[in-house]
């Protein structure tokens, strides 16, 4: 949550920035309060299709999504070493489409290594819509002047297999805490052989929680493996970008 604390309450207009152009049409970013969480309420009785709360370890909080594809990105930028912090529902979007103005709230803020990024996730046939194609061009524009990207995220990208498999696993044993005496048995293995395998993992190399311990590490990023193929008993676990 603290990670985010520079952005709660922020509004961000074009007065605000000298060297922002005339024809600039985001006219305003307004990021939610600390007590609001986040800028629309997602969750509610009233809702037609499934929605529902993600317990994420990174941010230490429940997290609403309102469609599986939200779920399912919350779940992968958990897994990411690269994200420090994300939020969902996390601003109003204040812009000129034209001579009438809008107002657009992205699904997802995510810190991925060092940039800041408002994440749109849409189906494929959703992101081609004319209405849709056109709101993209213009934010992704737009918001680079404050400093931010603009990203529409696709449903097969997030759907991926067997990166989601992998995130899903990680997410089921790793959110146990290695001590840091788990963690020096597993700097010494590395050292002395250059890389640990899923299967001497699974027989309890590092003791009880031998998955727990090399899973929570490589959500961590001290331990890194190839998330594109599918995590098996030759899956090779070798030194993180975080090591």
């Amino acid at each position: 949550m603290s990670a985010l604390r520079h952005l709660y309450g922020e509004v961000m207009s074009i007065q605000d920035l000298a060297n922002v152009s005339s024809d600039c049409r985001v006219l305003r970013i307004a990021f939610s309060s600390p007590e609001q969480v986040r800028s629309r309420r997602v969750v509610t009785r009233s809702r037609f299709r499934p929605t529902g709360k993600y317990p994420s370890w990174k941010m230490e909080r429940m997290l609403q999504w309102e469609s599986m594809n939200e779920l399912h990105a919350f779940r992968l930028l958990d897994c990411d070493p690269r994200v420090t912090a994300f939020t969902e529902q996390p601003c109003e979007i204040v812009y000129v489409d034209g001579r009438e103005t809008r107002r657009h709230y992205p699904d997802i803020y995510a810190e991925v290594d060092g940039n800041r990024e408002l994440w749109e996730v849409k189906a494929e046939c959703e992101a081609a819509q004319s209405e849709v194609a056109t709101r993209t061009e213009l934010l992704t524009s737009g918001l680079q002047r404050y400093g931010f990207t603009y990203r529409v995220v696709l449903d097969h990208e997030l759907a991926r297999q067997p990166r989601l498999d992998n995130a899903n696993t990680l997410l089921r044993y790793g959110r146990r805490t290695a001590s840091d005496n788990e963690r020096e048995y597993v700097r010494l293995a590395l050292k002395s052989r250059g890389h640990l395998s899923w299967s001497e993992v699974c027989r309890g190399v590092f003791g009880t929680h031998s998955r727990e311990i090399v899973c929570h590490l490589v959500l961590g990023g001290v331990l890194s493996f190839d998330v594109d193929s599918p995590l098996g008993s030759s899956t090779q676990f070798f030194e993180g970008r975080n090591h």
